[in-house]
């Protein structure tokens, strides 16, 4: 129970964070800046393929990186682009500190959730 809401909190803040549209012209937000690590650590996690290009499911891999992105490991992973492209070895750790500073100053700019009403 405990380790499940430690990932439902990671993962939550992973998609309030990741591909911000509102952001599209900051730089800190951009594809291109800080927050394309989340971007890329994202498709690391949850859109895995093999080597023809067809979907890897594995639960294993999920767990096993969240709870590493929780501890703020320092183990080193490979970030690729979608496009191959672009490569990118970063430490959970590091995927942790721009996750936590990203979510942060998005909380920082937020508006209270308005409270619905009654029928």
């Amino acid at each position: 129970e405990f380790e499940s809401g430690r990932m439902l909190r990671l993962m939550l803040k992973l998609g309030f964070v990741n591909e911000r549209p509102e952001f599209g012209p900051n730089r800190r937000w951009a594809q291109s800046g800080d927050c394309y690590i989340l971007t890329l650590f994202r498709d690391y996690v949850f859109h895995q393929a093999d080597g023809a290009g067809n979907p890897v499911m594995d639960m294993g891999h999920v767990v096993m990186a969240l709870n590493k992105l929780d501890a703020a490991d320092e183990e080193k992973i490979v970030l690729t682009s979608r496009d191959g492209k672009s490569m990118m070895v970063v430490s959970f750790a590091d995927v942790a500190r721009c996750l936590e500073s990203a979510y942060h100053e998005l909380c920082a700019g937020s508006v209270p959730p308005q409270t619905p009403q009654p029928y």
